[in-house]
Parts: C-alpha cells; sequence; structure tokens
C-alpha cells in the first residue's frame, strides 16, 4: 500500500455502525452522503451528513430552534487534518486539526482500510455509540484520482 492509492476524491456509499450483538445501526439513513478527500500534501477532510435534515424555518443558521438545532448536530459530521499510513497494520491514520466535534480535535483517528475496485472502505476501532461499543464502516467510491 502507498499513499498514492488513497489521493483523490471519494463520494460515500454507504455509513453503518455495527455492535457486538450483530445488530445494524444507520445513524444517518439510507440516503446518507458525503465527501472523502486525500492530496498528495498529505491533507484530508471528510464531511458526512443526512441530506433529510430539516431546514431551520428562520433560514437563519444562528436562529434555528432546539429541535432544529439537535437535528443538525446529529444529522453531519465533518473533520480535516493531515493523514498518513501505517501499510503493516493495513490502518490509515486521519491527524485532525479541526472537526464538528471538538472532542476529536488533536486527535488522531485510527482506521483500518480495504480496497476493492474502485471502492474503498475505512472501519474505525470500536467507539462508543448511544451508551455501547461500535465499529463503524464507511464505504467510499473514487470520483476522482489527483495525481
Amino acid at each position: 500500500m502507498t499513499p498514492e492509492q488513497f489521493w483523490g476524491v471519494w463520494r460515500l456509499i454507504s455509513y453503518e455502525f455495527r455492535l457486538a450483538d450483530g445488530i445494524l445501526i444507520r445513524p444517518m439513513g439510507q440516503g446518507v452522503r458525503g465527501l472523502l478527500m486525500y492530496d498528495r500534501a498529505g491533507y484530508m477532510m471528510l464531511q458526512v451528513m443526512d441530506p433529510e435534515r430539516p431546514l431551520f424555518q428562520s433560514g437563519d443558521w444562528l436562529k434555528g430552534t432546539p429541535d432544529e438545532i439537535q437535528s443538525a448536530w446529529e444529522g453531519a459530521f465533518s473533520y480535516y487534518g493531515t493523514f498518513e499510513l501505517d501499510a503493516r497494520r493495513q490502518m490509515i491514520i486521519h491527524h485532525i486539526q479541526g472537526a464538528a466535534f471538538p472532542n476529536w480535535i488533536g486527535s488522531a483517528r485510527e482506521l483500518f482500510f480495504e480496497f476493492a475496485d474502485a471502492r474503498l472502505t475505512l472501519m474505525t476501532l470500536p467507539m462508543p455509540l448511544a451508551g455501547e461499543q461500535a465499529v463503524g464502516y464507511l464505504t467510499w467510491e473514487r470520483v476522482e484520482y489527483v495525481k
């Protein structure tokens, strides 16, 4: 594996969590959307969102109702930073410099990866989700390769 295999723009195909007891959770529904980008300078960004989130009736992103704000927050996440490849462990590590979830800023997110055809699947280490341990699976399809 080389970093060049990751370079480019990737479109999200599916996003799900698997609990230890086999239960599958799709926190942003079947229609989830997202983009992942890796560049040759070692930078990355990731955005995932539920396109079915309700609009803010006020039209002002600083004046949502509590329910609108909760739906907007729970229906999207994003972060950016740098990345490095640990081919021996078959992991890519995202060094997060900025994130919608502030607890991730300054952290290193280790993700297992698999390539199949033009698809890339990233798998999280077990993490807390709604009070249980879950593994996240994000499957991406290459949109554009960047040299």
